[in-house]
């Protein structure tokens, strides 16, 4: 199997990334706007969100393309988990980050 150029390659792991980390704005914004809610009861979740836009992150900065895809596959679990966790309000930003991670998995 051809192996991606380095650039395309960091192109589906920074997709994933801006996704993630786009879904966890909208969804401390959302939490905090609706009244009643706290940063502190709000913070696992976000956190949980923060370390899969992380993990993404990361992938797209290893040079090892092995690691690369280990790093997208479980950025795509976490996300896919988050997805359907959160599916009634905002999940559906997360399947998308996770369907743009394991399409980068499977592409490195």
């Amino acid at each position: 199997m051809a192996e991606m150029s380095p650039l395309r390659r960091r192109s589906w792991s920074i997709g994933a990334t801006v996704l993630g980390f786009a879904m966890l704005a909208a969804y401390v914004t959302l939490i905090l706007s609706e009244g009643g809610n706290t940063l502190g009861t709000t913070m696992p979740w976000a956190l949980l969100m923060l370390i899969a836009a992380a993990i993404a992150l990361v992938s797209a900065l290893v040079a090892d393309p092995r690691l690369a895809r280990k790093l997208l596959l479980g950025a795509g679990v976490l996300y896919g988990l988050l997805g359907v966790v959160s599916i009634l309000t905002i999940g559906i930003g997360f399947l998308a980050a996770a369907g743009v991670s394991l399409i980068g998995a499977s592409k490195v």
